[in-house]
């Protein structure tokens, strides 16, 4: 097969190629470029009318959507999942299990092990959990907290070996072996739901840790000891150059002064924007909403404001966005550059999890993975390996 998209801005790594085309060949990209495109057989031609053409969004964090969640435990409950987020514009994603019991872990893992053609490529799993710790918890089950144990590392790598990034919390008894550990088996280590010091952060990154979940949130910041300030992950984040980081870009768990603040300091080759959507994620529930963030229901959220929070309005109970809500935030409330916005989307969380060789930019060879569309981030296409799926 051999399509051509035509009349587009490509949005490329670091700069927008305006009056542009695209070929499709076989599911990758064979060729792009400005002015007259290539003449030839086509099997189709799509005129995008001057939309952007972007690179397929990939979300790194991201519990559930449309009413359901990925540790719902059923295939119905993960394709629902995963078409919310299609239609958000991303592309490639790695579904995120919260802190579960040991036993509830064997039981939905292997769900993710033969899923295949159901819209955003499933490029992993990330555990969220659950050998985090307890002061730092935001919505999660602190019941569900313990110490590392790898006979259970080991049974469900056995069972699902896609598990690509996990969330740990590196000041906790075995955690920094935990982060050596990650490291020798190709898995991203990631500090988060964490009480950590800035100091015990320093030496977690020589330990393999080389990324933090949603910065600030659940994460150890400044804080005064009697008269002695403190500091503790962000600041360490924001200390090392090579350390990346997740960002909540809905404009509520990180108003816009902090998103460019993190913008200011990383910038966009070390920023990863995530949805760290759960159960109502792109359901668009109207403000006021009482509902439940679980299948069982016994855990209350309200909408409110755009976001879940928890029955008591202490702290978020994770986002309601989909990766075109993160895009159209930062640019249009913080101020930043499409580009940097887009690649913060793509190529960036790529890079961090391996799979930035086939996808997370427009270069030659790549997975035609690709997003349509318009100034205000509304999405009006989205390819996957060529093939129109919205």
């Amino acid at each position: 097969m051999k399509a051509l998209i035509r009349n587009v801005r490509l949005i490329m790594p670091d700069r927008v190629m305006d009056d542009a085309h695209l070929v499709i060949r076989d599911g990758l990209i064979d060729d792009f470029g400005t002015g007259a495109y290539p003449k030839g057989e086509f099997t189709g031609i799509i005129d995008g009318k001057g939309a952007y053409l972007s690179p397929g969004f990939v979300d790194t964090h991201v519990h559930g959507g449309g009413g359901a969640s990925f540790h719902d435990g059923t295939e119905e409950a993960i394709r629902t999942v995963l078409d919310v987020h299609l239609k958000g514009g991303t592309t490639s994603i790695l579904p995120t299990l919260t802190s579960l019991t040991h036993e509830r872990y064997l039981q939905v893992l292997p769900l993710f092990s033969d899923l295949d053609d159901v819209g955003p490529e499933i490029e992993g799993i990330h555990m969220e959990g659950p050998y985090c710790s307890g002061s730092v918890v935001g919505a999660q089950d602190v019941k569900t907290y313990r110490t590392v144990d790898y006979r259970e590392v080991e049974a469900y790598l056995a069972i699902c070996p896609k598990i690509r990034k996990w969330t740990a919390a590196c000041e906790k008894e075995g955690g920094m072996g935990f982060g050596r550990f990650l490291d020798r088996k190709g898995i991203v280590a990631s500090i988060g739901h964490s009480d950590a010091t800035l100091e015990e952060t320093l030496e977690a990154y020589d330990n393999g840790y080389r990324h933090v979940t949603h910065l600030y949130s659940s994460c150890s910041s400044y804080h005064r000891e009697g008269a002695y300030r403190k500091a503790g992950i962000v600041e360490a984040a924001f200390l090392i150059d090579g350390m990346d980081v997740e960002a909540i870009g809905d404009g509520v768990h990180l108003p816009k002064e902090f998103l460019q603040l993190i913008y200011k300091i990383k910038g966009p080759e070390h920023i990863c924007l995530v949805t760290d959507a759960t159960r109502w994620g792109g359901a668009n529930l109207p403000d006021g909403t009482k509902t439940f963030s679980d299948v069982e229901e016994k855990h209350v959220v309200f909408i409110e404001n755009g976001v879940a929070l928890v029955e008591d309005g202490s702290c978020f109970a994770g986002s309601i966005a989909t990766a075109d809500r993160l895009v159209r935030t930062v640019t249009k409330i913080a101020g930043i550059p499409l580009v940097d916005a887009v690649r913060m989307a793509t190529l960036t969380p790529a890079r961090t999890i391996g799979i930035d060789r086939y996808v997370g930019s427009i270069a030659r060879g790549k997975r035609a993975n690709l997003l349509l569309f318009d100034d205000d981030i509304d999405i009006e296409g989205v390819f996957v390996r060529g093939r129109r799926v919205v």
